[in-house]
């Protein structure tokens, strides 16, 4: 059967004036805040990509609707002093173009950041995965085990969870409310929403002082960045379910990181069972830290990277 939409020309003008005002409106962030590393082209995409320092190589990924200056606002200088560190743009997320229009699976976005890292001629890498990267990056390190010589996991997804994913993320995925939730949402992003998200992600935390300003939150609500990451996060759990099943395979050292208090990606769930089949891990437990091992736990993620640098996967 063929589906068909019944847009009004009243409609599709409401949807045009709002298209402009949200390229406006992207524009004005990109503008505010341009790349600060460089593009890498891997099969006619751009990939972006922030190195510093020098040593073993170190790849970062950040998390669901960031980008990342989630971690050169200050841990990836830290982690500069004893590694090259290369912080990477996933799918979809601030310089990096998206694959394709159906929500990327963390195999699909390892693939593509790995051939951006070949082609910047990193032979192997530890690799550091916040939240929803933390997915990517064991994903990573099922795909290609020669490469990824070690895993340092922040607060990260691994496991399957009970329910949905929200409706903010359902609404903005789908091909039938997105075409007008997302344009009403970039062209008029509540003036709460990115405090009220901070809030929420850092409890019972709270962002560092400069984050908001130097984060760059108006590209994470740019059209496009809204719908790579809604559609992103909205097909995780089939993936994730797969790949819980193979995490006995990772034969290298994994140093597994998460907050007590940490409401967005439970602990119980997420990295306790992950301890228990990853047969070389290491689980550490911060008390009185949310969903932010990167900002509020520094000296704890520090020592973490020490112990994987002492060691070869």
């Amino acid at each position: 059967m063929t589906e068909t939409r019944a847009y009004t020309p009243g409609s599709f003008a409401a949807l045009t004036g709002l298209g402009r005002l949200a390229a406006k409106r992207a524009a004005m962030a990109e503008a505010s805040h341009p790349p600060i590393g460089e593009i890498v082209m891997v099969d006619g995409r751009r990939v972006h990509v922030h190195c510093q320092g020098s040593g073993r190589p170190l790849i970062l990924l950040h998390g669901a609707g960031g980008n990342l200056r989630d971690f050169t606002f200050d841990l990836a200088g830290r982690m500069a002093r004893t590694n090259t560190v290369y912080a990477f743009d996933r799918p979809g997320h601030g310089y990096t173009d998206t694959l394709h229009n159906h929500g990327e699976s963390p195999k699909e976005q390892a693939e593509m950041l790995h051939k951006a890292a070949i082609a910047l001629g990193i032979p192997d890498a530890l690799i550091c995965g916040f939240s929803l990267g933390g997915v990517v990056a064991l994903a990573w390190a099922l795909a290609e085990p020669g490469f990824v010589r070690g895993l340092l996991l922040l607060g990260a997804v691994s496991h399957p969870w009970p329910g949905g994913v929200g409706l903010t993320y359902t609404l903005a995925a789908n091909t039938i409310t997105s075409p007008f939730l997302v344009p009403l949402v970039a062209a008029f992003p509540p003036e709460t929403l990115v405090r009220n998200t901070l809030t929420s992600v850092f409890q019972p935390n709270q962002p560092p002082e400069g984050y908001l300003d130097y984060i760059g939150a108006g590209l994470s609500l740019r059209a496009h960045s809204i719908r790579a990451n809604a559609r992103q996060v909205a097909r995780l759990r089939p993936h994730v379910v797969e790949m819980a099943k193979r995490y006995a395979e990772l034969n290298i050292p994994v140093e597994i990181l998460h907050g007590v208090e940490d409401r967005s990606v439970y602990a119980a769930l997420h990295a306790a069972n992950l301890s228990r089949v990853a047969p070389n891990s290491r689980y550490t437990l911060l008390p009185g830290v949310g969903h932010s091992p990167h900002h509020h736990a520094k000296p704890e993620v520090l020592a973490a990277l020490a112990r994987l640098n002492t060691l070869r996967g």
